[in-house]
């Protein structure tokens, strides 16, 4: 198996989940939770002690551990083991059982965004996900898809951050795409890529959402999926096909644009103000997307892009994953980004990642002169930075 990939657990049995994520493999040198952004915050998280746990203790005290949901599967510590301990995915199969035991995580938002995926899983839903289309072309059929993903969602429930979403991520990426002469297929039968459910251990929902999507994607007749989010990336990449025997051909949306720029199907302006970059970690850590993001960065911006102390590989993630479990120690993972990326001297914060963008505007808005952190930072996801420094953009009307 590659690095991060396990096979899919049939049975569910402690033994089998210790065998799939090369956990006995372990040599307890505490590599993983010394390289840990929750460990370093908080003490008393550790992955080395859950492996112990789920090795020498009873299976109930894994699933029944809070710090079971504390993990934030972000996989960084997969860069430091030695021997390939595919700790995430040990994550993800203990809280299936966790969730089976009837082990429950906290719900960030008043459990709003799981309830509006469990929607979609179960009810037979006429969906309006197509408002942010506007004057942008698009079809319902074709051979490139652009997977929404949430993000139509997250316009609402998140609209106090006035976050990029659908109405500006989604449209400009459309409007990139008509530039390079592009009608990208967009459906409305389209629900929910299912990554939270799979990684918070609701494997039914999951496979309940990936079928529907299928079915859609199939009608669409496309043969190759653009997504603005790292999540939906890895979902349909990745648990797609290990999950429903599926290959899809996905890539993400900075991958795409820089293939749209080294054929010259779109041309950019240079940009001057100093800017930095957020790695999410479904992007680097799981997918080993480092290079596309930037090189778009430095297509726009060749002299004024800086890198974070923490970069590629080294980055942390923004501090919270699937919507749960967001605490003092998850602000405390996001205030040591946000000053990372303030002492660089930048003036935006660009993201590749619609949580990235979400979590770091909610703690932008809070009391920042307290914490250290600069006010004035400003987020922008890179679909977004890209568009605003478009060559003729209506060119492709």
């Amino acid at each position: 198996m590659e690095r991060g990939e396990q096979e899919v657990n049939e049975d569910g049995t402690m033994n089998e989940l210790i065998k799939n994520a090369n956990v006995l493999y372990c040599l307890d040198c505490g590599k993983c939770t010394g390289a840990c952004p929750v460990s370093v915050v908080n003490e008393g998280f550790s992955p080395r002690r859950m492996v112990e746990i789920s090795i020498m203790e009873p299976e109930e005290n894994v699933t029944t551990n809070r710090f079971l949901w504390d993990c934030l599967t972000c996989a960084k510590c997969l860069n430091y083991c030695p021997e390939e301990v595919h700790f995430p995915e040990f994550v993800r199969s203990l809280r299936k059982q966790a969730m089976e035991h009837g082990s429950f995580p906290i719900t960030n938002h008043g459990g709003i965004t799981s309830s509006i995926a469990n929607a979609m899983a179960d009810l037979d839903l006429r969906q309006n996900r197509l408002g942010w289309v506007k004057e942008a072309k698009v079809s319902e059929e074709g051979e490139i898809l652009l997977f929404t993903g949430c993000l139509p969602y997250f316009d609402l429930i998140f609209d106090p951050l006035k976050i990029e979403g659908g109405a500006n991520v989604l449209y400009n990426a459309a409007r990139i795409m008509n530039h390079a002469q592009i009608i990208p297929a967009v459906t409305s039968e389209e629900v929910c890529c299912g990554h939270d459910q799979i990684w918070a251990g609701e494997e039914t929902t999951f496979r309940k959402l990936m079928e529907k999507n299928l079915k859609a994607i199939e009608r669409t007749g496309a043969k190759r999926i653009v997504t603005t989010c790292p999540e939906c990336a890895s979902t349909l990449k990745r648990d797609y096909a290990d999950f429903g025997g599926v290959e899809l051909d996905v890539v993400h949306i900075t991958e795409f644009i820089v293939e749209l720029l080294e054929d010259s199907k779109i041309a950019v302006k240079t940009a001057k103000d100093k800017v930095t970059y957020q790695d999410p970690c479904r992007l680097a850590q799981h997918l080993g997307i480092l290079d596309g993001p930037r090189d778009v960065i430095r297509a726009v911006n060749p002299n004024g892009f800086v890198e974070m102390k923490d970069s590629r590989e080294l980055a942390s993630c923004c501090g919270t994953a699937l919507f749960r479990n967001c605490d003092s120690f998850s602000e405390a993972i996001r205030d040591e980004r946000l000053r990372q990326a303030a002492a660089t001297g930048a003036k935006y914060l660009l993201t590749a990642c619609p949580k990235c963008q979400i979590h770091f505007r909610c703690t932008l808005s809070g009391k920042c002169e307290e914490r250290g952190l600069n006010p004035n930072l400003q987020v922008k996801d890179i679909v977004t930075y890209v568009a605003e420094n478009l060559e003729k953009m209506d060119e492709g009307k």
